[in-house]
């Protein structure tokens, strides 16, 4: 096979994704060689038609030079018949995406065990992520969510991928607004991207005109994993508004009505302007249609099925051991919320404060610091989200991207999408992506200096009026906590020591200790020296009298 006649681009997979990314970059004379793994026939077919559709197009007449033949738009697509054939006719290094997998881990193991035998160092794989749009319509439905552990790319290609240098990269889609879609239809989907950077870097000239991708770490799980943090941080974040709508209904007594203006206000200049506020206002002006009575809002059964991946976040963090109490309190949530006949029968046996016992409180006064309170939560929640990530990657000896994590988070369209996200994008930006703590970015610390009174005078009234509000008062004790020069973990220390000697350590002094707490742990004490004392006198007889024998 001549020069002329190798592709730049390998295409598995002829979907209808597939076949317009090919078309699209042989209309752009870059070759492109295409095989369809299930049904190897399908391939010649394809090219045929889109060699009638694009030859009247040609700038080149059959008269050319033959040569120049080969860079035709309408020859630049080049069918194979065989994973082999198809490997020889892509130059090194190979550049190959694979289309029509994301569902099926054994097709793509089966297409991969046939590929690696025909690829050398250097070659890139990536496999495309979800390609149809699909609307949940019931709670079974399932999504594109899958735990980074049960990456097949991720695995193979720590154990087979690496070894022979070969890059394995894998797209995973990000949820997007349905009716974001419907309106603007020619959106594009958004993908994070897992694999070795040089190999993204390469690669995305050929993604880019089908979908906005960024890349998020150097191992392929890495896309799993800033899909699974992303989904924590919107139910966090959903809970912490969720809980300031619920005291604007209790303690300042607003109607549904008032609740949805109070949201528009924040959304048209407010901090915590939001995709978030923004549909939260339209649910509370939704009359209900079904009744003819009141509002949908308050028809809506309160309670929310879980499954598997909605406990992962909270696992995850206690495996690795960094703290996420405000996430782990929507969790939590979730889990009241479905105790719900239980909640019924505890509303009329435990009691609340009444009348008197509630606070007096200014409505305008609630609806400004709670601004600043679900900001001030909102904070807490990515700090928690990114540092769990952090983690990870210490674990995994992975490279993340966190500024590129907020990017496509936070882009039109996307749940998180928010002003507070766009700040702590460009502070994470300014830092050059330094792996401290968000907290301590000095543009996110100044503005929790900033509303932590109106975050304090929030939990607080909740407190006093007995409404619930796990996440914005996890979110604060997470705050002081972390803010916190001493905790008060040094008497739990010694309490474990005062009960079975477990011992501790001290400030500016290395060893171990332990304290006679009272006079019973100084006599025994006494006794257990006594006894290693003669152990240790009576020795040196034993040895003396087996020596006679």
């Amino acid at each position: 096979m001549s020069l002329n006649e190798i592709c730049e681009l390998g295409v598995i997979g002829l979907t209808s994704l597939g076949q317009s990314l090919a078309a699209h970059h042989a209309i752009k004379k870059r070759r492109v060689c295409v095989y369809d793994y299930d049904d190897p026939s399908f391939a010649p077919q394809v090219i045929k038609e889109f060699r009638t559709s694009i030859e009247q197009d040609d700038d080149i007449n059959d008269d050319d030079d033959p040569a120049l033949n080969t860079t035709r738009p309408s020859r630049c697509m080049v069918p194979s018949n065989s994973i082999k054939e198809f490997a020889t006719i892509i130059s090194t290094p190979r550049k190959i995406i694979i289309f029509g997998t994301h569902d099926d881990d054994k097709k793509f193991d089966d297409i991969w065990n046939e590929l690696r035998v025909n690829l050398t160092r250097g070659d890139m794989v990536l496999r495309w992520g979800e390609e149809e749009g699909s609307m949940m319509t019931h709670p079974s439905d399932q999504n594109n969510l899958q735990f980074y552990t049960e990456s097949i790319v991720g695995n193979l290609s720590k154990l087979q991928a690496e070894p022979l240098g070969i890059s394995l990269l894998e797209m995973v889609k990000l949820e997007q607004d349905r009716a974001a879609i419907i309106r603007e239809s020619d959106i594009q989907d958004t993908f994070v991207v897992g694999g070795p950077e040089d190999a993204y870097e390469q690669l995305s000239l050929y993604v880019s005109p089908f979908a906005l991708i960024g890349h998020v770490g150097s191992s392929a799980a890495c896309a799993h994993y800033a899909r699974m943090v992303q989904r924590a941080v919107e139910f966090g974040m959903a809970q912490c508004l969720a809980e300031g709508c619920d005291l604007l209904k209790k303690a300042a007594l607003y109607e549904n009505q008032d609740v949805g203006r109070t949201l528009t206000k924040w959304q048209e200049g407010g901090m915590i302007s939001s995709y978030l506020v923004e549909i939260s206002s339209k649910i509370y002006y939704k009359r209900d249609g079904i009744t003819k009575k009141g509002h949908v809002i308050d028809h809506i059964v309160d309670s929310i099925d879980l499954n598997g991946s909605d406990t992962w976040f909270s696992l995850e963090a206690t495996k690795l051991g960094v703290p996420a109490p405000t996430i782990t309190a929507a969790l939590e949530a979730r889990f009241l919320s479905n105790m719900k006949e239980e909640r019924v029968d505890a509303s009329s046996i435990l009691g609340a404060p009444e009348g008197a016992d509630t606070p007096s409180v200014m409505k305008d006064q609630i609806s400004e610091d709670l601004q600043g309170a679900i900001y001030s939560a909102w904070t807490c929640v990515v700090a928690e989200g990114l540092s769990i990530f952090v983690a990870a990657a210490e674990v995994g000896q992975w490279e993340v991207n966190l500024v590129e994590c907020l990017r496509l988070w936070n882009l039109p369209a996307s749940f998180l999408n928010s002003d507070m996200l766009d700040k702590m994008y460009s502070a994470l930006t300014e830092s050059q992506g330094n792996m401290q703590h968000v907290l301590l970015l000095p543009s996110i610390s100044a503005q929790l200096q900033a509303t932590h009174m109106s975050w304090r005078r929030i939990v607080t009234l909740c407190f006093a009026s007995a409404i619930p509000c796990p996440c914005l008062g996890a979110s604060l004790t997470y705050y002081d906590s972390y803010r916190s020069k001493i905790l008060p973990s040094g008497l739990i220390r010694a309490q474990r020591d005062f009960f079975g000697g477990y011992g501790y350590n001290r400030f500016n002094e290395e060893g171990w200790y332990t304290s006679c707490w009272v006079q019973e742990h100084t006599d025994g004490l006494k006794r257990a020296t006594k006894k290693l004392e003669k152990g240790a006198n009576d020795e040196p007889k034993k040895k003396k009298k087996r020596k006679t024998k």
